[in-house]
C-alpha cells in the first residue's frame, strides 16, 4: 500500500495514537493532525485516504466535508465519531455528503484495519490510477507513468503530447517533476534510474539527457534549472 497515505484527523490524541500504531504495524504511511492537510499544489498526485472525526475543526457540518472532497480530492474518506455524541441522523447526513463510510471511534483497531483492507481492495484501481499521474504545480505539464505519456499545454490552449522522449528522458523528467523545487544531484539521479547498473555511467551522461530533454520541452525546458555544484531542479514555473 505504499502508493496510499492515510491521514487521521482528530483532536482526540488517544484515538489518533492508537490508530497510528495500528496502521504503522501494517506498514502504512500515516499522519495525524487536528486539521486536514491543505490541498496540494505540488507535483505529485498522491493517493490519500482521510479518516476525519465529525466535530473536528474541518468537519463540523456536512458542508465542511464537501469542501474537503472538493479541495483535497482524497481517493476515499471515512468519517468517525463518539457513539455518545453522534446521532443516526448525523451519520446519514455525512454519508449523503460524500463520506464512503462511518465508524465509531471506539471500534477495535483490528476490526478497523480489516475494514480498511476490504475497502482498499475495492478502490485499488482508483489508487493505482492516481498514483500513476504527476503534474507540475502550474498544471501545464502532465505525466502519465502507466502510459509513459507527457502532455504539455500549448499557447493555443490545446495540449500537445510529446512522443519523442527516450526512456531515460521520460524517467528523468518524471523524477524532476515529482520532486519539484528540490535539487537533485546527478548521483541521486544515476542511483535511482540506473541502480546497480550505473557503475559504468558517468555523471556527464545525465547532462546530455538533460540537454536533450530541455530541447524537446521547448519553452518549458527552461524550467529545468542547473544548480551549479549541486545538480538540477525543476522549478514548476518560468521564474528565475
Amino acid at each position: 500500500m505504499g502508493a496510499l497515505t492515510f491521514h487521521i484527523i482528530s483532536n482526540d490524541r488517544t484515538i489518533s495514537g492508537r490508530w497510528l500504531n495500528a496502521f504503522q504495524k501494517e506498514g502504512w504511511p500515516v499522519t495525524t493532525a487536528d486539521c486536514c492537510p491543505a490541498g496540494e499544489a505540488n507535483c505529485v498526485k498522491r493517493a490519500e485516504f482521510d479518516l476525519v472525526e465529525i466535530g473536528s475543526p474541518d468537519c463540523r457540518v456536512q458542508e465542511d466535508l464537501r469542501s474537503i472532497l472538493k479541495t483535497r480530492q482524497p481517493v476515499s474518506i471515512i468519517v468517525f465519531g463518539d457513539p455518545q455524541k453522534i446521532s443516526n441522523r448525523q451519520i446519514a447526513a455525512f454519508l449523503e455528503a460524500g463520506a464512503d463510510d462511518f465508524v465509531y471511534k471506539n471500534l477495535d483497531e483490528r476490526i478497523l484495519v480489516a475494514k480498511l483492507k476490504a475497502h482498499m481492495r475495492r478502490i485499488m484501481p482508483q489508487i493505482a490510477e492516481k498514483a500513476a499521474r504527476l503534474a507540475s504545480s502550474c498544471g501545464d505539464i502532465e505525466i502519465d507513468r502507466d502510459r509513459r505519456a507527457v502532455k504539455i499545454a500549448a499557447r493555443t490552449g490545446k495540449d500537445t503530447e510529446l512522443t519523442n522522449l527516450t526512456v531515460k528522458e521520460f524517467d528523468i523528467l518524471s523524477m524532476l517533476v515529482r520532486h519539484e523545487r528540490t535539487v537533485l544531484t546527478r548521483e541521486r539521479i544515476l542511483e535511482k534510474l540506473w541502480g546497480d547498473g550505473g557503475d559504468g555511467v558517468y555523471s556527464e551522461c545525465i547532462d546530455k539527457h538533460i540537454e536533450s530533454l530541455r530541447r524537446k520541452l521547448g519553452a518549458y525546458g527552461k524550467r529545468i534549472k542547473t544548480v551549479y555544484g549541486a545538480g538540477y531542479m525543476f522549478t514548476g514555473n518560468d521564474t528565475p
